[in-house]
């Protein structure tokens, strides 16, 4: 599989050994974490073996990114959660990202999966513009300290909270955003503001420094509350004078568009 945007990067499957540790490897760079939080080589190996994705976006013999996606069943429908995508930070801002998503959206839906979901850091914002504005994935839960606590620079010592992304793979609203139509209009109730996180000399994302604990928790507060209250996040606001903003609509809750 080729990326249209760069002849010289390849995207396939990831086999060998040899190319799972490059993916190990990779994890180190991106996201500057020890052994205790790297996912082993042996995850890979069972990915692999009992339906998941493994990815890799290659430029020669340099692993450039790669995506990792396990199988799940959520009420007697299997989905794919896609539990890591990482690309270098030299290949960043390329399209690279996308392409690999798109190439997990056609395996899933050649094998009829039509869910794959993931959560993010709702501090990054960068990350909630690509995932809502560009893919076209939904978010309604909303999980506190998902991970425990990490060693990694990337979270400032707050709780690893978590948004989780739905991307209907055959919805309406991917099918249009995909198509660079964009996504619908929908009727708003309301917003949810984070501050903009800065970012390093090398594209990588850092924690805010400024935001404490507390308004941390104001944040999940919100965001639970918003769920609770059957709202989803539909739309995203990039930037404006430092503060983005999470757009909120109503969705039946029986249907994922």
């Amino acid at each position: 599989m080729q990326n249209a945007l760069q002849s010289s990067i390849e995207i396939r499957r990831i086999e060998s050994f040899a190319e799972m540790d490059a993916c190990v490897e990779l994890q180190r760079a991106v996201w500057q974490i020890g052994d205790l939080e790297l996912i082993p080589r042996r995850m890979f190996v069972v990915a692999k073996a009992i339906g998941g994705q493994i990815f890799g976006a290659w430029d020669g013999k340099t692993l450039a990114g790669y995506a990792l996606a396990i199988p799940g069943v959520r009420q007697g429908k299997p989905y794919l959660h896609s539990h890591m995508l990482a690309v270098l930070p030299p290949y960043r801002n390329r399209g690279l990202g996308m392409q690999l998503k798109l190439v997990q959206r056609q395996d899933a839906l050649e094998r009829g999966i039509e869910l794959m979901e993931w959560t993010f850091d709702p501090l990054q914002t960068k990350n909630a513009y690509f995932n809502i504005e560009k893919l076209g994935a939904i978010m309604r839960r909303y999980t506190p300290n998902f991970y425990g606590s990490s060693a990694s620079p990337l979270h400032g010592s707050l709780p690893t909270d978590r948004l989780h992304a739905e991307w209907w793979l055959k919805s309406t609203r991917v099918d249009s955003v995909l198509a660079g139509k964009g996504l619908p209009e929908y009727a708003i109730n309301g917003t949810i503001a984070v501050t903009h996180p800065p970012l390093s000399e090398n594209d990588t994302l850092l924690a805010p420094p400024a935001l404490t604990l507390e308004s941390h928790l104001q944040i999940r507060h919100q965001f639970t509350t918003a769920f609770s209250n059957g709202l989803t996040v539909l739309r995203f606001q990039p930037a404006n004078g430092g503060v983005s903003r999470y757009v909120l609509g109503t969705l039946d809750r029986n249907e994922p568009m």
